[in-house]
């Protein structure tokens, strides 16, 4: 009541606009969609329009002229919140998406493994940056295995990704092996004159687990 009061009231301040996005971040938590809130708030000016013709008083259809103004302006505001709120949801579950599609596994103590699915793009390489170094800080981890068999393709801008990632890792005092670049994929970067030199490859993800062990091992780090 005190909602639909406010829209002839003749005040469209701060306590209106307040009061409005009040109530859309209420419609955003309950799953109201845009075009359910366009919708319904359609149908309420229409009853209001009827209640208006149906009263046949002078002047009425100016009143109700200036009431829709004051309507679109609420509408404006409410779809603003809605989409925005809708888009900061959608943001969320983007970056639990990504954050599920690079998991960090530890194998033993100081042992992580970072298994890497799917392409490969600027935003993906830094959260998957972003990720695999908060591990290692909080695994304390010595060496991470990072395999990329399920990358879909391997060009010089994953390879420069790559590099940038085993650069970080070593800042921490972290070795890192990368497993599942085969020997057309590594001919092919060289070709394309990407440096390599900067990465310890093996051929696969078993061979990286066991040169893992064996650097383990060689630091006297016992298995638990």
């Amino acid at each position: 009541t005190e909602y639909i009061r406010a829209m002839p009231s003749g005040e469209y301040g701060d306590s209106f606009v307040g009061q409005r996005v009040k109530t859309a971040l209420l419609y955003s938590k309950v799953g109201i969609y845009p075009s359910l809130y366009l919708g319904a708030s359609h149908h309420l000016m229409r009853a209001i329009g009827t209640i208006v013709e149906e009263s046949g008083g002078k002047g009425g259809f100016a009143s109700f002229m200036s009431l829709e103004k004051v309507f679109f302006f609420e509408v404006g505001i409410v779809v603003d919140v809605l989409i925005q709120e809708r888009e900061t949801t959608i943001i969320g579950q983007q970056k639990e998406l990504l954050e599920l599609s690079t998991p960090v596994l530890q194998v033993r103590d100081h042992l992580l493994i970072l298994p890497v699915i799917g392409a490969i793009d600027g935003q993906r390489a830094k959260q998957l940056t972003d990720t695999l170094l908060r591990s290692i800080r909080a695994n304390r981890a010595k060496i991470v295995v990072i395999d990329i068999t399920g990358v879909g393709a391997v060009d010089s801008k994953v390879a420069n990704h790559l590099i940038l990632t085993v650069s970080a890792a070593r800042l921490m005092g972290t070795k890192v092996i990368v497993t599942g670049l085969s020997a057309d994929v590594a001919q092919s970067l060289v070709t394309l004159g990407v440096d390599l030199s900067a990465l310890n490859t093996v051929g696969d993800l078993q061979g990286g687990l066991e040169e893992a062990e064996r650097f383990l091992d060689a630091q006297n780090v016992p298995a638990v």
